[in-house]
């Protein structure tokens, strides 16, 4: 027995998953309200700051100057810009905005100290423990709210209705799993960011020039091993699936069809990240940041829901390819 290819099972199609993503959204605009009330959050509430703590740290990384190489001055100096730039603009809120399940903001990456009304109030925590309990907190309660906001999505995508009681009655054991998902890609991270410090710091005691190209390399072979975990969490989701299981399911069906998945995500990110270089063309406290605020709730809503047709493609896919395996193997086995 031969496979024919027109036999075959049509793979993942990247445009038809983008089109019915986003047309699914449109059909169930109100989802967007997840994203967008984050942002109003971050935005005109209070900010939670620890500034006076930033600035001590930054006064640390100063007085080590005196003590390195040039090429390590010189690295301390680049990164101090970037740390001059915190103090001001830092926001605890943001911990809300948490990986891989939670809502999407475009505030939690603009962090705004401005709003049409005027300068927000900010309040300046008085020790990074309160500060840190209550990113943990923020963090998991963003990870919850994630839950029922990733629910409602694949719904809306697979079975073009998002059923709230089901989705409630599910919330809990979604929120577990993704919250175990989290832990599991903290330690994937903390592996990854260690090793990678090691090196580069190893490196930049010898050379600034080659630390550099090492941060490079490093970042080229992060994100290669990293890019298996896009679909980590889609399977609690699309097939209730435990949280490891999720991930190598993920990671296994990315392999599978690499070069369209590949296409893909980089067709998404290029997507949403494309659209918030628009997004950020109004200042700040102006009203017309709301047009910014609501364009990337819609955009990023949307790659969501064909992020899940596109798994659910991928997986049925599989499962068809699995059977033809099978067969193929069976009848193999009945002419022998």
């Amino acid at each position: 027995m031969t496979i024919k290819e027109d036999h075959l099972p049509t793979p993942p199609q990247v445009l038809e998953a983008v089109r019915a993503g986003f047309d699914a959204i449109t059909r169930h605009i109100g989802l967007v309200l997840f994203p967008l009330g984050l942002d109003l959050l971050i935005w005109f509430a209070p900010h939670l700051r620890v500034k006076h703590f930033i600035e001590q740290f930054i006064a640390y990384i100063g007085s080590l100057q005196s003590a390195s190489t040039p090429e390590l001055e010189e690295m301390m100096e680049v990164s101090q810009e970037i740390w001059r730039l915190m103090p001001e603009r830092f926001n605890v809120l943001i911990a809300a905005r948490s990986y891989p399940v939670g809502v999407f903001s475009f505030m939690a990456s603009l962090l705004p100290v401005k709003t049409p009304l005027g300068e927000p109030v900010f309040v300046e925590l008085p020790s990074l423990g309160i500060a840190f309990l209550a990113g943990i907190l923020l963090t998991v309660g963003g990870v919850v709210l994630g839950g029922m906001y990733f629910s409602g999505v694949a719904q809306a995508a697979l079975d073009d209705e998002v059923r709230w009681r089901k989705l409630f009655s599910n919330w809990p054991w979604v929120s577990g799993q993704a919250l175990l998902l989290m832990l599991m890609w903290l330690a994937i991270f903390a592996g990854v960011i260690v090793f990678g410090s090691c090196l580069i710091f190893g490196v930049a005691l010898f050379s600034a020039s080659m630390s550099q190209v090492a941060i490079l390399l490093f970042g080229a072979m992060a994100s290669w091993m990293l890019f298996p975990l896009f679909f980590s969490s889609h399977g609690i989701f699309v097939s209730k699936d435990k949280a490891w299981i999720s991930l190598l399911k993920g990671a296994q069906l990315t392999s599978m069809t690499f070069l369209k998945t590949s296409l893909f995500i980089l067709l998404i990110v290029l997507l949403v990240q494309g659209m918030n270089a628009l997004w950020q063309i109004p200042p700040e406290d102006s009203w017309l940041m709301m047009i910014s605020v609501f364009g990337h709730a819609f955009v990023s809503t949307g790659a969501l829901a064909a992020s899940f047709v596109y798994y659910n493609d991928m997986v049925q896919w599989a499962q068809k390819m699995r059977m033809l395996q099978e067969a193929y193997l069976e009848e193999n086995k009945t002419i022998e």
